[in-house]
């Protein structure tokens, strides 16, 4: 009966979205060069923008779980286009860092926050494939795509702050 139960839940269930994306995180950070580490991360970052930034982090993370996902429409196979490529810059964006750490592109602004602002292509997939809520409430793809660039902002700007921070090459 469990077993049925789970089974229904995970049917299409946009959670199965995120795990892909949080297998890239979770294997690339313990590779990636001492200035993505936690304390060198954070240090001089204002405490508001990481709270904001891991509040929108939990809520943009789980909020698929509510949802279901399809592949039928023009505009969900557009979101599986951006979920896969987003994917791909995402772990291209860690294998710079990991790979070739002092290359031109892993030291510029760009490079250095790539894992920071390539979520949002990803994201934005989800948010295309998506299509309705396991719940009994109006669902819109624009919110979660405004919840998504928010936290891609807020992110974005940890990154850059982190990099401003880093000692002249």
């Amino acid at each position: 009966m469990r077993e049925a139960r789970l089974g229904r839940f995970l049917e299409r269930n946009g959670l199965l979205l995120i795990v892909p994306a949080m297998a890239i995180t979770f294997a690339a950070w313990p590779l990636l060069p001492s200035a993505y580490g936690g304390a060198a991360f954070d240090r001089g970052i204002p405490v508001w923008l990481l709270v904001v930034e891991n509040v929108l982090r939990v809520v943009v993370l789980a909020a698929p779980t509510l949802l279901r996902f399809g592949w039928r429409s023009p505009v969900q196979r557009l979101g599986w286009l951006l979920y896969g490529t987003g994917l791909l810059l995402y772990l291209g964006s860690y294998l710079a860092q990991i790979l070739a750490p002092a290359s031109g592109w892993s030291t510029s602004v760009s490079g250095f926050t790539a894992p920071a602002w390539t979520p949002l292509i990803w994201l934005a997939g989800i948010a295309l494939v998506c299509t309705q809520t396991r719940l009994p409430i109006a669902w819109h793809r624009t919110g979660y795509l405004l919840l998504a660039t928010a936290f891609v902002a807020a992110h974005g700007a940890h990154a850059y702050l982190a990099y401003l921070q880093l000692p002249p090459a």
